[in-house]
């Protein structure tokens, strides 16, 4: 072990060491400030109660009238208090909800009483879509552990919403499940009748047992929020302060089965060479498949998928990537959406950047080919993305509190076809892969604590793979614990995790080489570049502590650290290690109404970072802050500061380079969503004095509902960023490596288009457009003279270039020989729209037609105008894909 590695190991443990034993003091556990709270109203025995109520004779119909005679032997559950605006008091009108149960099913009756019908707001939008009506929701914790939840909600309209609940307080809004509910609107205000099957809900196989359950409604016109068992916005709880169902008696396991089989069928018209012999002016294809979901037990599922389709995706936003890193892309595809917070496993702290990083990406699976098809082709025909041949996930929560999530998916091989001199031939571009990954969790106390472990795994055709220099397996593997204490006001959490990659010796070079770590830096002692390498392993850990609770402070305390040799690329998302991160937060929150403001809240935040070789790479902090007023006009705003320091990646594989300080502010205000015409306003803006660098952007939006079921948004944006140090490249020459940096001035604007029409809650038709310029000119080129010289003037050296051809050339040693560097000035143009139809014909089987449409351009020329950029964009023929899609759902 070289010393920086040594350096970084023993200034991880005592830092990690540190917090532990301040933790275990109780240095941390004291609160800041505020009295102490009622605890009894906190404690699970004096939550709210209601008896459950077997159905005798006939079912309710689900129409929304709630005259029913089964209603009549029902409990009643009233009382509810507010959440939002005024908490603890009593809600502004009366909700009334009723609960029945039989073989079958839960049936609910809600009572949504309201002296003004008439003001009563029932806007349509697609299933699942937030808007600005009323709406009553009913939580289910069925496993009654007080962490998970089945949530449901609709609106008058009708329109259904359902989340999935986990970790207490956040939410996977990718779940869906098939229920069904009827609304009224009447003299006395509304009402709500649901049926959810047992078969939707995951619960144990007690004679007996009590679920945890609440019941929620939203007032849009007095923006309120009442609950029926109290929540305090001053905690991150929400599921373990439900009420409980008691009395659930001889439930009995059903046999779930779901089969979901799809056909589609899909045209594509794109520009092309009639020379080429791979187009086809109208591409057609046919595929089916299906999911299949199974009960294995009445608390853990089987999804299976073969085939499957994601034709109706939303293309991704349009951006210019200027850096080493990857671009992080959410995923949109709903099998991968559903459930996936089980497989959900951060790797960062807070939000932000550090919200990406996570030991599981989704995205990796169904991945871009990423093999090369070599030069001097005259035609190359790829596909977009591998296909994946079928994936399945077991998913649940046992009775004795574990949480078991497996998936695993395969890819085929992916072939590219090339013509050379009239010469046919395919090439693989990707192995075939298996990935895979197993978490386990197994909660206590009630759910406040918990420990866990994990492992993926990536898997790949050995052969093939090597041939395309990609490592044949990568694994990672961890065990992670949480512990809430303090009557659950404070959490403790962390996690270890190791891992290994092994492949030939070129990809496992690949890796070392990568902007993840960059072994080949010139100054980094701690690191070594091992070309005969057949395998690399390291290690990272967490450990944070929070205050969840307990008044209006809240504080949190971080350390992470990853190893140089931590890879976990293959199967997640983490861009950077090499590091030791420290994080501090402290925040203020005001969550009762005063005189003109509804709640506001203050937050301080701090970091700092090292290399495992001892360079500091960054130290700063901000104060941010937000509020909301009695007219529900928000604002939200910030200031940021880093003093800079060693920055490892600045030079792509070079020495490290000293960066300056610098600042940046963000500013948003929103008007009040409640109306028809809603207006928001984000701007940024960032300057770093040493080198006159700095960036300015702003994205207004308007937001218009011209009725009850139309929704059209347009959100223009614009950006300058003016960038002394630009990276440009790398000339080798016999004196060594040269570093060209360039003064960038980058504009960019980009358009965003929606239109959402709800014929009725199951029918409904979307379009999403988004036209997308931006242009890049280069100047006053630079070369790195000292990288870690304090002062700017010091690091770089004037380059005198001049252009040749559609490159510059400049004497970078002073030998007097010219040497020759490519033009970086770029003009980027794309516009990707689409339009979809989606009609659910029945509970759970849709039918969706579909029409995307895709330009783009590129050149180097460095002028940039708005209009002629956009006329230059859609002067492009366009690609245009025509898709019909149906799926059935059976429930045997």
């Amino acid at each position: 072990m070289g010393k920086g590695m040594w350096w970084g190991g023993v200034r991880c443990a005592v830092l990690l060491a540190g917090l532990m034993a301040l933790s275990a003091a109780g240095v941390l556990g004291q609160e800041v400030g505020g009295a102490a709270e009622d605890r009894a109203t906190r404690s699970p025995a004096a939550l709210r109660s209601l008896s459950a109520v077997r159905i005798v004779g006939q079912a309710p119909a689900i129409d929304g009238r709630l005259n029913d005679v089964a209603w009549r032997s029902a409990s009643v559950a009233s009382g509810f208090v507010q959440f939002e605006p005024s908490e603890g008091l009593p809600a502004s009108h009366e909700s009334e909800v009723r609960v029945l149960y039989d073989d079958d099913a839960i049936y609910v009756a809600f009572r949504a009483f309201d002296s003004n019908p008439e003001l009563i707001s029932a806007l349509r939008t697609r299933r699942d879509v937030g808007s600005a009506s009323d709406r009553v929701h009913v939580v289910i914790d069925s496993y009654h552990d007080r962490r998970t939840a089945f949530h449901f909600g609709v609106n008058p309209a009708g329109v259904k919403m359902d989340v999935y609940r986990f970790d207490d307080s956040s939410e996977d809004s990718g779940w869906d499940a098939v229920w069904d509910v009827a609304t009224q609107i009447d003299s006395l205000g509304w009402t709500a009748e649901f049926r959810i099957p047992l078969s939707q809900l995951r619960f144990s196989g007690s004679d007996r047992q009590d679920w945890g359950i609440n019941f929620a409604r939203d007032i849009a016109r007095l923006n309120e929020t009442s609950v029926w068992s109290p929540l305090s916005r001053q905690d991150r709880a929400m599921v373990s302060r439900s009420g409980i169902l008691e009395g659930l008696e001889n439930l009995e396991p059903k046999a779930r089965i779901e089969v979901l089989p799809y056909t589609v069928g899909r045209v594509t018209r794109a520009p092309g060479n009639p020379a080429n012999p791979f187009y086809e002016s109208n591409a057609t294809a046919f595929e089916v498949g299906g999911d299949l979901r199974y009960g294995v037990t009445n608390n853990l599922t089987l999804d299976l998928t073969v085939n499957p389709d994601f034709g109706q995706v939303e293309a991704d936003p349009s951006q210019v990537n200027l850096t080493a890193f990857e671009t992080f892309f959410p995923e949109r595809r709903p099998f991968f959406q559903e459930g996936a917070s089980i497989f959900n496993y951060g790797l960062g702290v807070g939000d932000g950047d550090g919200a990406n990083q996570s030991l599981f990406y989704s995205r990796r699976i169904g991945r871009a080919p990423q093999g090369s098809t070599g030069g001097g082709a005259d035609w190359v025909d790829r596909p977009s993305q591998t296909r994946i041949l079928g994936a399945g996930k077991l998913s649940g929560k046992t009775e004795s509190g574990w949480s078991i999530g497996v998936l695993s998916a395969l890819t085929g091989s992916a072939h590219a076809d090339v013509s050379r001199g009239g010469v046919i031939e395919a090439l693989e571009i990707e192995p075939t892969t298996n990935y895979s990954m197993v978490r386990l969790q197994r909660d206590f106390r009630g759910g406040s604590s918990a420990i866990g472990v994990i492992g993926t795994a990536t898997n790949r055709d050995g052969e093939v793979a090597d041939a395309l220099g990609l490592g044949r397996d990568a694994f990672t593997g961890g065990v992670d614990f949480r512990h809430r204490f303090r009557n659950n006001t404070l959490e403790i959490g962390g996690q270890l995790l190791g891992s290994r990659v092994a492949g030939s010796a070129a990809s496992i070079l690949r890796t070392q080489l990568s902007s993840a770590r960059y072994y080949q830096r010139p100054d980094a002692d701690h690191l070594t570049l091992d070309p005969d390498a057949t395998s690399l392993s390291g290690y990272a850990g967490k450990l944070e502590l929070w205050k969840v609770g307990g008044g209006p402070w809240r504080f949190a305390v971080a350390t992470m650290v990853r190893s140089p040799g931590f890879e976990v690329n293959d199967l997640g998302f983490l861009p950077q290690v090499d590091n030791v991160e420290q994080v501090g937060f402290l925040g203020y929150q005001s969550t009762q109404p005063g005189a003109h403001l509804r709640r506001w809240n203050v937050n301080l935040n701090s970091w700092s970072a090292w290399s495992f070789g001892g360079e500091h790479q960054n130290i700063g902090g901000n104060v941010n802050g937000s509020l909301t007023t009695l007219g529900n006009f928000s604002a939200h705003g910030g200031l940021n500061f880093n003093r800079g320091g060693l920055n490892t990646r600045s030079l792509r594989g070079g020495p490290a380079l000293q960066t300056d300080p610098n600042y940046n502010t963000w500013f948003g205000v929103n008007t009040d969503g409640r109306r028809a015409l809603q207006f928001s306003w984000n701007t940024q803006a960032s300057i770093r004095p040493d080198d006159d660098s700095w960036s300015v952007s702003v994205s207004p939006a308007l937001r218009w509902l011209p009725n009850e079921w139309a929704t059209l948004r347009i959100g223009p944006s614009y950006s300058r960023r003016v960038e002394a140090t630009q990276w440009v490249g790398r000339v080798d020459l016999a004196d060594g490596a040269h570093y060209l940096m360039g003064r960038m001035d980058q504009s960019t604007v980009g358009m965003s288009l929606r239109a959402d029409l709800a014929i009725t809650p199951t029918l409904s038709v979307q379009f999403y457009g988004q036209p997308f310029v931006s242009a890049g000119s280069f100047g006053d080129f630079l070369q790195v003279e000292d990288p870690r010289a304090s002062r700017y003037d010091d690091r770089f050296a004037a380059v005198p270039a001049e252009r040749q051809g559609n490159g510059y050339r400049a004497d970078l040693n002073g030998d007097g020989v010219m040497n020759a560097f490519g033009n970086p000035d770029f003009n980027v143009g794309q516009f990707r729209s689409n339009a979809v139809l989606r009609w659910e014909y029945r509970p759970g089987s849709t039918v969706f037609l579909v029409w995307a449409q895709g330009r783009d351009q590129f050149s180097q020329d460095p002028e940039f105008q708005v209009g002629t950029g956009l006329d230059t964009l859609f002067s492009q023929a366009p690609e245009n894909v025509f898709m019909i899609k149906m799926n059935y759902w059976l429930n045997p």
